[in-house]
């Protein structure tokens, strides 16, 4: 699967820059583009009942409803956290050794594209959906189709696929939101190592775009479904880490930044690409430019730290990307008989959203085509003999 040439191209050429105007010159004059198209076969992902518990104390009372259920298991497993994804809660609540279990939908889950992820403990958190919730609309503007916010056209979609776009969008703005608490930690951490005060403004101008982001994804969830729906309070702890030195921040920023924000600008064009909904498209030209934007602060604070931090900072980057190189190596899903798509695939493209196969296809080829062949060119991984063939050169 080839990515967007022309958004590739400029991205491509902003991640190297960082390494320097006459590097990144030298790079694209000599091959203009990073990487080969990348083919993959994977499976639809398929979706299959189950039991599924959380931690209940007798002091709280009776159980959670199911839509409260679902709320909680968001919560707790939040989209993109795991190999699965709960998509609906089937059955009111049994009581199990102190836990609350449901009958659930589960399916296996896409890669996470979506903005800077909030972590605590090595866990993922976003705030559950709150329904008429109309304070994270979006705001009139010119990319606008209407006043106060964004309005997708809802002719010629089913039910069933306004309700598949409605959960989509929700469970990305959700993200998206999330994204702003990770942006707001990151300032932190750069203030608490010394950074420049070019990459302290920068997260905080990011921070601002992903609260753009989230109204943007709540405002087209709430089209789709048909009423506001928005973020409840967001699960913040009392105190909150900053790294512990810059090998910790290095890799978090590798991780988040140079791999998952790459990933997520790319795989935000390609959605845009196949967008046709003209709403859909102004939502994902905004996120897509911005992620590159966020990608591009994430490979020059990576830069910042190695010249700070030295070998061991190099080292704990370089793991980030054989880890990602690793990924690659291991075979893609195999072929699973999965129950049918929740609506046409065409007409659900056309508002952005698109299926876990094809975002596991793109992700792989954002890897193949742009991330590790920039961090090859850049001199911050180098290739284990045996696996060369997984960083190709840069190249069109």
């Amino acid at each position: 699967m080839l990515l967007d040439r022309s958004f590739r191209r400029t991205l491509i050429a902003r991640l190297l820059l960082s390494a320097g105007p006459s590097t990144a010159a030298a790079l694209l004059i000599a091959a203009p583009g990073c990487g080969e198209p990348e083919t993959a076969e994977t499976a639809d992902a398929a979706e299959t009942a189950d039991i599924r518990c959380f931690e209940w104390f007798e002091e709280l009372g009776a159980c959670l409803d199911r839509e409260q259920a679902l709320e909680e298991f968001w919560t707790i497993h939040p989209f993109c956290e795991s190999e699965e994804e709960i998509l609906s809660v089937e059955s009111d609540a049994t009581q199990r050794d102190g836990a609350c279990c449901y009958e659930v939908i589960v399916q296996e889950a896409g890669p996470c594209a979506v903005g800077r992820p909030f972590t605590l403990e090595g866990r993922r958190r976003t705030a559950a959906p709150r329904p008429a919730e109309a304070g994270w609309l979006a705001r009139g503007s010119a990319k606008s189709t209407g006043p106060g916010g964004m309005r997708p056209s809802l002719a010629h979609l089913t039910d069933e696929e306004r309700e598949t776009l409605a959960e989509g969008w929700l469970r990305s703005a959700l993200e998206e939101h999330a994204s702003v608490a990770s942006f707001a930690r990151f300032a932190l951490d750069l203030m608490a190592h010394g950074a420049p005060s070019s990459l302290v403004e920068a997260a905080h101008i990011a921070a601002l775009d992903e609260v753009g982001h989230a109204r943007l994804g709540f405002s087209l969830a709430s089209a789709y479904r048909g009423a506001p729906v928005g973020p409840a309070a967001f699960p913040m702890p009392p105190a909150i880490p900053v790294a512990a030195d810059l090998v910790a921040l290095a890799r978090a920023v590798a991780e988040e930044g140079c791999v998952g924000e790459t990933v997520a600008a790319l795989v935000a064009a390609e959605q845009r690409a196949r967008a046709e909904d003209p709403a859909v498209r102004a939502a994902l030209e905004a996120i897509a430019d911005d992620e590159a934007r966020h990608a591009e602060l994430a490979w020059l604070t990576v830069a910042w730290a190695i010249g700070a931090g030295g070998e061991p900072v190099r080292r704990a980057v370089a793991g980030v990307f054989e880890a990602a190189a690793e990924s690659l190596r291991r075979p893609p899903p195999a072929e699973a008989d999965a129950e049918a798509p929740r609506g046409r695939p065409a007409a659900l493209a056309a508002h952005g959203h698109l299926a876990g196969a094809d975002l596991r296809a793109l992700s792989r080829a954002a890897l193949a085509q742009v991330v590790l062949p920039c961090a090859l060119s850049l001199g911050l991984w180098k290739p284990r003999a045996a696996a060369a063939a997984v960083a190709p050169a840069v190249s069109a």
